[in-house]
């Protein structure tokens, strides 16, 4: 993958294609992909937001190694808004159960799930620290593809590599975290880079790939340091090019589940029964491609048997984004 920050061309010729295809023809001065350009070229990492510690310890937690869930609730207990929520969640069409009311942190941890709800928490942290300044659309459509990227990577490595089952969902989390953040820095680039895909009818991921490459890596990476999370979970989600993936590795099965959680067979079941924040065309992509499917050792129907599996989390995928999704 070519992730520097000139934007190049999708060659179209039948003919055997060269080793690089040719740069297409820079921006006009002054215009927004340009101006673009040279905001992603002087990021200024100095601003990063920072997160509650509790996050940190969340990143670093084995749910296996607590002596119980009180011991946990002890942990979430320092963060009040994370309580309030992880109890909303419980009591959520998705988790909740009919005629009965979860009033306390201890009931809603053992509703969720011990795993599930340290991994959640971990989430509304980083989406207190993340969220302002996102417009409800893209914080809404981001988040939500958060959340699939971090089922569809939890399905995959269940299979894959079962050991990278946790990390692979957390991980897959704050997948976007890096695009997050650059959009907090540089308000306005998400909605450029999806003005970019329509008008030159591609994908939005093909264009962030290529545009937010370089930037997106060095912000994840310095962000996630910062943060103090493990480096396997660092690594796995700075790093896109499939080139340098090895096969059924954590960063390979999150770069599947990414593609998994943009086609057709996910986002048509995500938007099936409520409106799209973004146009779906520019965003849906009817199959894996091959080069990403290849990061795994799944054929093609076993992946789309995941696909499937993930459309049928769409009440708790949208009911958790939602959760990060809020300001406050």
């Amino acid at each position: 993958m070519d992730d520097s920050l000139d934007f190049t061309a999708t060659a179209t010729a039948t003919a055997p294609a060269p080793a690089r295809a040719p740069a297409a023809p820079p921006p006009p001065p002054n215009s927004p992909l340009s101006r673009l350009q040279a905001r992603l070229e002087t990021l200024d990492l100095t601003g990063l937001p920072r997160v509650s510690p509790v996050a940190s310890k969340l990143a670093a937690l084995n749910p296996a190694d607590l002596d119980s869930t009180r011991e946990f609730c002890q942990l979430i207990e320092q963060e009040p808004i994370c309580v309030a929520r992880l109890i909303g969640l419980a009591n959520s069409v998705a988790f909740g159960v009919p005629g009965k009311k979860f009033n306390s942190l201890d009931a809603a941890v053992a509703r969720i799930g011990l795993e599930r709800s340290g991994q959640i928490a971990f989430g509304m942290l980083c989406g207190q620290a993340l969220n302002k300044g996102l417009s409800k659309a893209w914080c809404e459509f981001l988040w939500m593809h958060a959340m699939a990227v971090a089922h569809g990577a939890s399905l995959i490595a269940n299979k894959v590599a079962p050991q990278e089952r946790a990390n692979a969902y957390l991980a897959g989390m704050i997948y976007d975290i890096g695009t997050l953040v650059i959009e907090c820095l540089q308000p306005g680039t998400l909605d450029v880079l999806l003005e970019t895909a329509e008008t030159r009818e591609l994908k939005l991921g093909e264009v962030e790939n290529v545009m937010l490459g370089k930037a997106r890596r060095a912000v994840s990476t310095a962000l996630l340091e910062k943060w103090s999370l493990p480096d396997e979970i660092i690594v796995a989600v700075a790093e896109r090019d499939p080139e340098a993936l090895e096969p059924d590795s954590l960063p390979a099965i999150l770069a599947v589940a990414d593609d998994l959680a943009r086609t057709s067979a996910v986002l048509g079941a995500v938007y099936a029964d409520v409106e799209s924040p973004l146009p779906l065309g520019s965003v849906m992509l009817e199959e894996i491609s091959p080069r990403r499917a290849g990061l795994v050792s799944l054929d093609e129907d076993a992946l789309m048997t995941l696909a499937e599996r993930l459309s049928g989390q769409v009440l708790a995928m949208r009911a958790t984004a939602q959760t990060f999704a809020q300001t406050s």
